[in-house]
């Protein structure tokens, strides 16, 4: 596990528990003592926790955590692949889609290359260029303002831009997702988008992987029952999976392709 990745995820157990306890990071992280030393001195060199005896604390509100993008796309990338494959199943050749800037819904856009007389709607850079040399699909992009950290266009522009289309499926990704509160993201402008996003679409589908269940942050998005359906990975709880469903929401659980071995090659008898 990369040094960015093993942060990573130190930063959402503090961004949960608010607190992190040395010898249990060695255990879930895989790593010797002095890695996970190294880990919370580098952390909290950046101001993200407090190191104390046996551990470190937070030194940051939960709810505002925003990692870049490039470790976000590090993180759960299989079940990210996952959960994008499924999405896919129910995208048909034709549909008019708005796909949000997000690492799992990138996962997804990598999918559709090859669709046909798809009209494609974005606010992300990436998922642009992604899609920008297919001969298939008609694509457009809302413009706006560009979080450099996430590769995300938000503001004014972005949502007057949305406030004038209407598009078969909008495919969302979700920071945090709690049952009973429901969606929720770290920035305001996000969530902005994202409610705009939640109106002009017949069919709202959410992209999740079992990181974001069980977390509430900073700017509320709406309740669960916004969204038609949400994908989910295998690694997910079953009390979140069964609480979505009681509420009305078409739960999606993708499983992960089973790691292939590389086969033995004999060796020859000397």
């Amino acid at each position: 596990m990369l040094a960015e990745e093993r942060r990573f995820r130190i930063r959402e157990m503090l961004s949960v528990d608010r607190t992190v306890n040395a010898s249990e990071l060695t255990r879930t992280l895989g790593v010797t003592a002095a890695t996970v030393r190294r880990d919370l001195a580098a952390l909290e060199q950046e101001g993200v926790l407090v190191r104390s005896h046996g551990g470190a604390a937070s030194h940051a509100p939960s709810t505002n955590f925003q990692p870049s993008y490039e470790a976000l796309g590090r993180v759960n990338k299989e079940e990210k692949q996952a959960i994008a494959l499924e999405a896919e199943r129910m995208i048909l050749d034709g549909d008019t889609l708005f796909l949000e800037g997000s690492t799992t819904v990138y996962e997804l856009a990598r999918r559709l290359q090859h669709r046909k007389r798809l009209t494609v709607v974005t606010n992300s850079p990436l998922i642009l260029c992604q899609l920008q040399r297919c001969p298939n699909i008609n694509l457009m992009c809302t413009g706006g303002d560009l979080q450099k950290d996430v590769f995300y266009l938000s503001g004014l522009w972005a949502q007057r831009s949305i406030s004038e289309i209407r598009v078969d499926k909008a495919i969302l990704g979700v920071s945090a997702i709690d049952p009973t509160y429901g969606v929720s993201t770290a920035s305001s402008a996000e969530a902005q988008i994202k409610k705009m996003l939640l109106k002009v679409a017949r069919v709202r589908i959410a992209l999740a992987d079992h990181s974001k269940f069980g977390n509430q942050a900073f700017a509320y998005v709406g309740p669960v029952t916004d969204f038609n359906t949400l994908i989910t990975d295998s690694g997910t709880d079953a009390k979140h999976v069964d609480a979505l469903r009681e509420s009305g929401v078409e739960v999606v659980v993708a499983e992960q392709a089973p790691a292939t071995k590389e086969p033995r090659v004999p060796r020859k008898s000397r």
